[in-house]
């Protein structure tokens, strides 16, 4: 019995052992990966921002990001600018933060996100004279599956749509996924704020096709741009460039 009890307790010894050790592996592993995760998740967003901002076949994104690319963040209540490090703001984690965000109550919250942060980054292109030449401003909202994250790049006036592109989202492959169709973010361009994606027909400036056979996907893109392009979001803001407070 006693050889038996050794026989257990070494075996226990070993598997606790080699627990001990794989947690430590595993969380060495961890950390040494954590810069590497936040660079590529970086890199993932600012090459989102060069797109819907039009730059194409961007090489070396860092470098075009900083050589083009000027990130702020406002205000959302106020749409003043506030010093805090645009590059170092992660919109995701600060929405969780009860002291950065707020409860939208369900009544105002158009586009089911039910937190949303006290402020937000922004970006801003200029042209060779130094002139405002597109605003990008990050939105999400949830589709048919889950939060749509991407952003609205609007022209210098504020209202005029230069582009959208939707960046992370659940949405299903050729239907609400085609919100990553560049065919379907073209029908954008040139578009006047407020937007209304409709099912066929989008005669005007302010009307949008929705997507065939994605009724609710585009109903979440519709209520995603309306509510952080009022009030609520970054309308304050907007009607700051509106004045000229940029150029």
């Amino acid at each position: 019995m006693s050889s038996n009890n050794e026989s257990i307790g070494k075996t226990l010894g070993v598997v606790v052992g080699l627990c001990l050790v794989c947690a430590i592996v595993v969380s060495i592993a961890s950390v040494q990966l954590r810069p590497m995760q936040q660079a590529s998740k970086a890199k993932d967003i600012q090459s989102n921002i060069l797109t819907v901002a039009g730059f194409k076949d961007v090489k070396d994104v860092f470098a075009t990001f900083e050589a083009n690319v000027e990130s702020k963040v406002i205000n959302l209540e106020t749409g003043e600018f506030v010093d805090i490090d645009a590059n170092s703001f992660d919109f995701e984690k600060t929405k969780f933060d009860q002291k950065r965000s707020v409860k939208l109550a369900k009544a105002e919250d158009k586009a089911g996100v039910q937190r949303m942060t006290n402020n937000s980054p922004v970006y801003f292109t200029r042209d060779a004279q130094g002139q405002l030449e597109t605003i990008i401003l990050p939105i999400q909202g949830y589709g048919l599956w889950g939060i749509m994250y991407g952003f609205l790049a609007l022209e210098a006036d504020g209202e005029t749509i230069k582009s959208i592109n939707f960046y992370k989202h659940n949405e299903t492959p050729g239907l609400g996924g085609e919100i990553q169709n560049p065919r379907w973010n073209a029908l954008w361009n040139g578009k006047s704020l407020p937007i209304d994606v409709v099912k066929g027909g989008a005669n005007g400036e302010h009307k949008v096709d929705g997507l065939s056979g994605a009724t609710l996907t585009s109903n979440g893109v519709d209520n995603t741009v309306d509510f952080w392009t009022s009030d609520k979001a970054f309308g304050p803001f907007l009607a700051k460039v509106r004045k000229g407070a940029l150029n």
